[in-house]
């Protein structure tokens, strides 16, 4: 079954916000809840799942941005798809994409080559990027759905998203799936954490003992 380009972005955009919600999920654990950011360096579950779901986030993004761009230019001077000045969804989408990419090259930039700022002065750019996330999801999305409607057809009826019907469960769907991944993550974190701290009980009356 053949799938459109606009909808594929869509898709793109989707699995982008639930790997970004798993991420925040992990930071938020280690940087607020246990104030120790540093635990996403030394917790090798941590470890793993931030530094996974956060590159997944940042290829889809790149992907999306990519098709965006060619989007606008062709709008710009093709007007193909519609530079749509007049529509209120094209343009919170649109223009609101330029400071969502200072915030993702910014927190982009400090993962790969300044994390030291991360761990102290700068953990709000963790949820400075959810949210840069959350933007470009919310209002990608609703943007492609208001363009399957016959009031403003460009787009087909969605094939593998979720009907217009139930668009707003389709907005929810990401967070929902992200946040029940990172829910199992931080179980078997606790969990783990939980058995150190059993096995250092366990040593101490030892050490005790032999004093």
């Amino acid at each position: 079954m053949p799938i459109e380009q606009v909808e594929f972005n869509t898709i793109i955009t989707f699995l982008g916000m639930l790997c970004a919600t798993v991420q925040v999920s992990t930071g938020f654990y280690a940087a607020y809840y246990r104030k120790r950011a540093a635990l996403l360096k030394t917790n090798d579950i941590l470890f793993r799942a931030h530094r996974a779901f956060g590159s997944f986030a940042t290829t889809l993004y790149f992907l999306g941005l990519f098709a965006g761009l060619n989007g606008l230019i062709g709008a710009v001077l093709r007007n193909d798809p519609p530079l749509e000045l007049s529509s209120p969804s094209f343009n919170i989408h649109t223009w609101g994409s330029f400071p969502v990419f200072v915030v993702v090259i910014w927190k982009t930039f400090d993962s790969y080559f300044n994390k030291k700022p991360l761990y102290r002065n700068r953990k709000w750019l963790g949820i400075a990027m959810f949210l840069a996330w959350s933007y470009t999801w919310l209002t990608a999305a609703t943007s492609y759905y208001l363009r399957t409607l016959p009031s403003n057809l460009q787009h087909p009826a969605p094939r593998f998203l979720l009907p217009f019907a139930w668009a707003p469960v389709q907005l929810a769907l990401p967070f929902v799936l992200g946040g029940i991944i990172g829910g199992l993550i931080l179980w078997r974190v606790r969990r783990q954490e939980q058995a150190d701290q059993a096995k250092r009980a366990a040593r101490e009356p030892a050490l005790g003992g032999q004093a």
